[in-house]
């Protein structure tokens, strides 16, 4: 059965079917099986399909069908204008549920124009093969979403930000909202009314405070790196990656830093001559040609995880493997900590995925289940991974506890 929901805030339970709106979950009926989109109160229900995952990241009016179009511009054409009239009257959306704001008349028009562009959706788009997968993503970013960030904005007062930069993080909304399509590798984006947090200063982290006890951040020793090895089969070192390329590519009167600058330069395609001098060096150790000849086909990236970019160029192919499988390695260790944490933890949770980072909020009586996030962080489809293990009492404060 169509059906439609017309929040995606947790606690803003509401949705559409057969001409009629519902705004209880209890009332939800045990035949709901198709909708557009997400929206966390829907977890526990299976079987439904969305839509808006069978397109991966185009927008519903790409998809429109003709005999729809305008239909679907009259009724978002009235619901816009209303939400514009909210906002100009500074409505705080993040605290109120759209229906409880908007006449009913407009959200029962929307929603039935949208049923039919679902089941046209449904029915003209194949279903991804990795429709599990970007279900399971999508149900964790929208969890995310949902737990308001504890932000001291007491710290910006006393740091040296620019004005117009504090005058952003200060109207910031205090709730990190996740694009999960919002970049041709898989790299998580974030939309427009999120939280920057993808893109804050290093020295502003410091305004943001864990809601539990402490944050504890889990990240990759040369993530893309140990991808890299991973692609080519290469058994992963123990030691930071860095200077395992120090010692074992370019030679000990090389520095760490020089190794590093070095190998990223030569990864993302650099012409400058200084690198063209030791790029011999890593061809010989990294065989370029078998992984763009195992995973592009002189047009599509297809990696490891199943992710396929079209239209990808010989210069931009080996990075898009790379930065792709990369990303969403990360994403597929979130989930397995996400489920731990839904499983078996107090109150702790994944307060943000920085790039290669998980920021778990710690609750204190969950700090025993740390040896086993460890783990699974660590124990990856290409082996196992050194990762670097920092906790702190804001995201600006971090001091590393564990290297392994």
């Amino acid at each position: 059965m169509l059906f439609q929901t017309m929040d995606d805030k947790s606690e803003c339970v509401g949705f559409y079917r057969n001409g009629n709106l519902y705004f209880d979950v209890e009332e939800f009926p045990a035949d709901l099986t198709k909708t557009w989109s997400y929206a966390p109160y829907l977890k526990n229900l299976e079987d439904i399909e969305y839509a808006s995952l069978y397109l991966q990241g185009e927008q519903i009016s790409e998809v429109v069908p003709e005999y729809l179009m305008d239909d679907w511009k009259d009724a978002t054409g009235k619901l816009d204008s209303h939400v514009r009239s909210l906002k100009i009257a500074k409505v705080d959306m993040n605290e109120n549920c759209i229906y409880d704001l908007t006449p009913k008349r407009f959200l029962v028009e929307w929603c039935e124009v949208k049923n039919r562009i679902t089941e046209y959706v449904l029915t003209k788009v194949e279903r991804p093969q990795r429709y599990d997968f970007l279900l399971e993503v999508c149900k964790m970013l929208h969890d995310i979403s949902s737990k308001k960030l504890n932000l001291d904005k007491r710290i910006l007062q006393v740091l040296k930000v620019p004005n117009g930069q504090k005058d952003r993080l200060l109207a910031a909304s205090p709730y990190i909202r996740y694009d999960q399509f919002g970049t041709k590798t898989g790299r998580l984006s974030t939309k427009k009314n999120s939280f920057p947090i993808l893109t804050l200063n290093r020295d502003f982290r410091g305004l943001i405070k864990p809601n539990n006890d402490t944050f504890v951040e889990l990240d990759f020793n040369g993530a893309e790196v140990r991808c890299l090895l991973g692609l080519l089969g290469v058994k992963q070192p123990m030691d930071d990656v860095h200077d395992f390329h120090r010692l074992n590519v370019f030679g000990t009167h090389f520095t760490r830093k020089q190794a590093k600058e070095f190998f990223f330069a030569w990864l993302y395609g650099s012409r400058a001559a200084e690198i063209k001098k030791h790029a011999k060096s890593l061809e010989k150790f990294y065989d370029k040609k078998k992984i763009m000849t195992d995973f592009w086909d002189g047009q599509t990236v297809v990696t490891p995880l199943g992710k396929r970019i079209e239209n990808v160029s010989q210069h931009h192919a080996l990075n898009y493997i790379v930065q792709s499988t990369t990303a969403e390695l990360t994403l597929l260790q979130a989930l397995k900590i996400n489920h731990l944490l839904e499983k078996r933890s107090e109150k702790s949770f994944i307060c943000a995925i920085i790039h290669d980072s998980i920021i778990i909020d710690l609750d204190k009586r969950d700090r025993h289940l740390l040896p086993v996030i460890k783990k699974i962080m660590q124990n990856t489809k290409f082996g196992t991974f050194r990762i670097n293990v920092a906790e702190g009492k804001n995201l600006g404060k971090m001091k590393d506890i564990n290297r392994g």
